[in-house]
């Protein structure tokens, strides 16, 4: 039996054997997750500091938080610098790859 809704030869993105689909994947979650961030962010601003925000405060200025924080620094951005650098790489790309048909269509219109 023939399955007439796929080309052969074609694959879907996620199905691809290089690292640009894991890359693209990976890329987008982090934007997702930046932009969820400031999202938070900017609505937690508007609201009145209460006794939780007191306590956040306090426990973001403990000694235990400098630690945390010397070690994400220290130990894992060394490590995550790499594939940040191959994900923006991978994004650069696709942009361009995304422009140029774009403009390749603009022409024959």
């Amino acid at each position: 039996m023939v399955d007439e809704g796929r080309s052969y030869g074609a694959t879907r993105p996620w199905e691809d054997r290089s690292g640009r689909a894991a890359g693209t994947i990976l890329a987008t979650a982090v934007a997702a997750g930046v932009i969820a961030y400031l999202l938070r962010r900017t609505r937690e601003e508007e609201e009145p500091a209460g006794r939780v925000a007191k306590l956040a405060r306090d426990w973001a200025g403990s000694d235990s938080m400098e630690a945390g924080r010397d070690f994400l620094v220290d130990k894992v951005l060394p490590e995550l610098k790499p594939a940040l650098l191959s994900a923006l790489s991978e994004i650069e790309d696709v942009v361009d790859q995304a422009f140029r048909r774009i403009e390749k269509n603009i022409k024959k219109l």
